[in-house]
């Protein structure tokens, strides 16, 4: 492929990440995967109740892909992920069986205020304080030149930050495209060095949970939601909140089947779900090949692995972090 070729198209995948992940800041801290292990290696209890509070961790992003702004996903994502302290708790106070009480020490594990996704979007431990571990490192991909088209001459080896840039991406739509990279290789490097039934893990989490939990979710937020969302009664709000549940579980499934298989193939369906998802969004075909979208998807999620070798060190220190909180908060059951 020639090198003026890689970056036009550099260039549309770059639009096709623009239209999938620009919603919502909000959206994004550590991966799916990342989550079911920091809530196993929490482990308040065993056996079904784990994987409850397996299940309840994801439960914070279950409502990240509802782009319709009608229906207010900002302020979803501001309640689940702890914007204040009321709202932090909201599934903690509405939960009152030992069941409910381990799918909602789950979902308080997640929290952006002291939880896990402080470390990952706010401020990281162990590097990227002030801003986040996943945020610095989206950061450090955007300043990596792109897998040389020209080792000879560094001009022609363009940042990613300066592709994005020139189809007039804003900084922080660009951060959010990368934020989404570093999750996904975090996910897979974790299966493939440290866990690799983490993908058998989320899918029995997603297929395995409570069915108690979807009514949870609607205790804690569906009034709320409706007074706070216009033209969204209670009926509808608890609709939407039931559906978007039973949605995010099929597409855990899927997730986790996929990082079961071999790194190689891993990657591979993980960059054509991403590349999948675009048409719907682009409203119309993809302006290039979708096997090369693919392919160039791959290659930045490799890339990205590589910036986050120290992945570990992060989650340790955050599993740490959040127990701690966890029982300071009085989140024990």
């Amino acid at each position: 492929m020639k090198a003026s070729r890689i970056v036009k198209e550099l260039l549309m995948v770059g639009v096709i990440f623009l239209m999938l992940f620009s919603f919502s800041t909000e959206a994004f801290s550590w991966g799916d995967a990342t989550h079911i292990y920091i809530s196993d290696r929490l482990k308040a209890r065993f056996g079904r109740y784990n994987t409850n509070e397996m299940w309840g961790s994801l439960g914070p992003d279950i409502f990240n892909f509802i782009f319709d702004q009608d229906l207010c996903p900002i302020w979803l994502a501001e309640q689940t992920h702890g914007g204040t302290t009321e709202s932090s708790m909201k599934v903690w106070n509405a939960a009152s069986t030992t069941i409910e009480k381990s799918l909602a020490y789950g979902f308080l594990s997640h929290n952006e205020r002291w939880g896990a996704d402080y470390t990952a979007h706010i401020s990281g431990l162990m590097f990227g304080e002030g801003v986040g571990y996943i945020n610095a490192k989206a950061m450090v991909l955007l300043d990596t030149p792109i897998d040389p088209i020209n080792p000879y001459d560094p001009d022609l080896n363009p940042k990613f930050s300066e592709i994005f840039s020139s189809i007039g991406m804003t900084s922080e739509q660009q951060l959010i495209i990368t934020h989404v990279i570093a999750e996904y290789a975090i996910d897979i490097m974790l299966k493939s060095d440290v866990d690799r039934f983490i993908g058998r893990k989320l899918r029995t989490a997603a297929s395995s949970r409570s069915s108690k939990f979807p009514g949870l979710l609607v205790e804690a937020y569906a009034a709320d939601y409706a007074a706070n969302c216009a033209g969204i009664d209670y009926d509808t709000a608890v609709s939407i909140i039931t559906s978007a549940e039973s949605e995010y579980r099929n597409s855990m499934s899927f997730y986790g089947k996929a990082l079961s298989l071999p790194q190689l193939i891993a990657v591979k369906l993980i960059a054509k779900q991403i590349v999948a998802l675009a048409p719907g969004f682009l409203g119309g075909p993809l302006p290039i090949p979708e096997v090369d979208a693919v392919e160039i998807v791959k290659a930045v999620i490799y890339v990205s692995m590589e910036i986050c070798d120290d992945y570990m060190t992060e989650i340790n220190a955050t599993i740490e972090f959040v127990g701690n909180n966890l029982i300071t908060n009085g989140i024990v059951y």
